[in-house]
């Protein structure tokens, strides 16, 4: 028989803080770090870490931190990793998972969501030392340090944006747009002049305080928009030509689709295209089979974000939280912040698809109770007839 060990995913912090204490000079932190690798090690589980994880541990400002956690991670005898798409023994992102769930779905149009979990599981994980996973990263550190930074400031200015309501028509039915006239060029001008004040007065006041300009990035992301809508301005129906802009055919819009809604197909389909660069899948038929419905890193994202608690400052850790809470769907347990916890909690009960691809999901405040959780388990499980 061979028995599978126990994957468990930590918290992003909570890896951070076992770093820590491993290389403090106080004893009872030594001990209390080498009792959580004790529990790992005594209750057969192993960690999970994802390009994450690491992306976080290793955009620390202090460079000896930096390296108290890249030894940390070295030290590890054993850990599972979701397979690369393009390297199979480099360490992936949920972009990855995500990867995998679809070639899973697309090969078999029938699967449901807990079919297309159970598939994609199968080739998810990769085992090996600690070691070997940092290995390619020390190889190219300069260029990923400054990866990191970079990544850290553009993932602000998304869950900035992505919070805020400025334009106010996320709710907006697409049919009632195509009716509608197109705005003169001095109108226009207007009211992107709005938009720009509304935005970026979201960001100063509730956008992650580490956003250096909020007047930049409102401004760039605007613009960006502004191009769209000049380019599309030009054609006969503007709004056909910005759906078809995103890769949403006009036969998929509904009576009841609303900008929101296909903001979030648009996001989808790209992800899409992403993703089928490294999957090599005949274009039209992955996008007629796969349906981020049936995709648990999708359900449990959506869930994420629909019922995250709203917080005084949306901070731009909240991104990778949401992408970490993806393990839920293939670790035995994960173990996430609070918000996301609590947004998790909530969801639950409201959606069944959700309840039936999650698996034990956990928040710990200190590291130390997830040692004592293991143990407690593997006592139980021991005496157990």
């Amino acid at each position: 028989m061979v028995i599978r060990p126990q994957f468990v995913a930590l918290d992003s912090s909570q890896l951070g803080r076992i770093a820590q204490d491993k290389f403090s000079n106080d004893a009872s932190r030594q001990e209390k770090a080498a009792a959580i690798v004790r529990a790992l090690d005594e209750s057969g589980s192993i960690l999970v870490l994802c390009w994450h994880h690491l992306q976080e541990l290793f955009s620390h400002d202090n460079t000896e931190v930096v390296a108290q956690r890249v030894h940390f991670i070295k030290s590890l005898p054993m850990v599972a990793f979701p397979r690369s798409l393009r390297h199979e023994t480099v360490i992936g992102s949920v972009i990855d998972i995500q990867g995998h769930e679809i070639a899973a779905a697309f090969n078999d149009p029938d699967a449901d969501l807990v079919e297309v979990q159970l598939q994609a599981n199968k080739a998810m994980f990769h085992l090996g030392p600690g070691s070997g996973l940092i290995g390619p990263f020390m190889e190219t550190w300069p260029e990923l340090k400054a990866a990191f930074a970079q990544q850290a400031e553009r993932t602000r200015e998304i869950v900035a944006i992505s919070r805020s309501n400025f334009a106010g028509m996320s709710d907006v039915k697409i049919v009632n747009l195509l009716k509608c006239k197109v705005r003169s060029p001095e109108d226009i001008r207007r009211r992107f002049a709005e938009l720009h004040r509304q935005l970026a007065s979201d960001i100063r006041q509730r956008g992650d305080k580490r956003i250096p300009d909020a007047d930049r990035t409102s401004s760039d992301f605007l613009n960006s928009v502004r191009q769209l809508g000049e380019e599309a301005a030009g054609k006969p129906h503007p709004v056909i030509q910005i759906l078809l802009t995103f890769g949403i055919d006009p036969s998929e819009i509904g009576p009841e689709t609303t900008v929101g809604d296909v903001g979030a197909m648009a996001s989808f389909k790209k992800k899409l295209a992403i993703l089928n660069a490294s999957l090599g899948l005949p274009w039209p038929e992955l996008t007629a089979r796969v349906a981020e419905s049936r995709l648990p890193c999708g359900v449990i994202q959506s869930a994420v974000a629909a019922h995250r608690p709203d917080s005084a400052e949306w901070k731009g850790s909240d991104l990778p939280d949401t992408y970490l809470a993806c393990l839920s769907a293939y670790a035995d347990v994960t173990y996430v912040d609070k918000r996301t916890y609590e947004a998790l909690r909530q969801a639950r009960p409201k959606l069944p698809k959700l309840a039936a691809i999650v698996r034990r999901v956990e928040k710990a405040a200190d590291y130390g109770t997830v040692a004592r959780n293991l143990t407690d388990r593997s006592n139980s499980a021991a005496s157990e007839p």
